[in-house]
């Protein structure tokens, strides 16, 4: 079954937010969002932290690990990380099919949720300055200030959402641009179709175990008809 008919035909889609909705940082600004992270881990709680966080990019994994070696730096580490993602998210705009895919999983009955690592509030930061009111339509499920651990690639975040819409996990489908996100999918029982522009990056999602993968969510929208002359 391809990616689309699969996304068409679930009861739930689930979704990450930074990735196949929006690009918070596009380009180098991801890996310099990391660096920053671990330089102010390294400010904060010296060489053996720092050394810890070495050769970690994702900023959100590197809060989980602050959690796990130096928990009292968590706070202050998070404010930061949560200071930069809002700040991103006042100047990105969603990717291309990102608001026709949630008109279209409303409109034929499904439900919508978007699970991220993020904060939440990046959510209605991007989608309601493209289309006002676009986050009231969904539920959001993310980053809790204090609560690092349930973060993908842990299913908690993913079998909340399902929790709230009461859905169950052989009638959903996650699209997520990670291996975190692939691990978060299967820990919690729900096929991931992937979504990233490199087809390298494609190649890796399949190989943790995507079900399929596509170069963006337009991709994952009905074809459209040819117009009658």
């Amino acid at each position: 079954m391809t990616a689309r008919r699969l996304v068409e035909d679930a009861r739930t889609l689930l979704v990450d937010f930074d990735g196949p909705l929006a690009r918070l940082f596009p380009g180098a600004s991801w890996a310099e969002l990391g660096e920053r992270v671990r330089a102010e881990a390294h400010r904060l709680g010296g060489a053996e932290l720092a050394q810890r966080l070495e050769g970690e990019a994702d900023h959100v994994q590197c809060l989980r690990l602050v959690d796990e070696q130096s928990p009292r730096l968590l706070a202050p580490l998070e404010e930061l990380v949560t200071e930069l993602e809002l700040d991103a998210a006042s100047r990105v705009s969603p990717r291309p099919g990102a608001l026709a895919l949630i008109d279209r999983t409303l409109e034929r009955g499904a439900s919508f949720a978007i699970v991220t690592n993020n904060t939440p509030e990046v959510v209605s930061r991007v989608l309601d300055r493209a289309r006002p009111g676009t986050s009231g339509r969904l539920h959001v499920v993310g980053r809790s200030a204090g609560h690092v651990r349930d973060l993908k690639p842990e299913p908690d975040l993913l079998l909340r959402a399902m929790r709230l819409l009461g859905a169950r996990p052989e009638e959903s489908v996650f699209l997520g641009d990670s291996v975190t996100d692939v691990q978060a999918g299967q820990a919690s029982g729900v096929p991931v179709v992937g979504v990233a522009e490199e087809e390298s990056r494609r190649q890796e999602l399949l190989a943790a175990g995507a079900v399929g993968a596509v170069a963006g969510v337009d991709a994952l929208l009905p074809a459209r008809q040819p117009r009658r002359p």
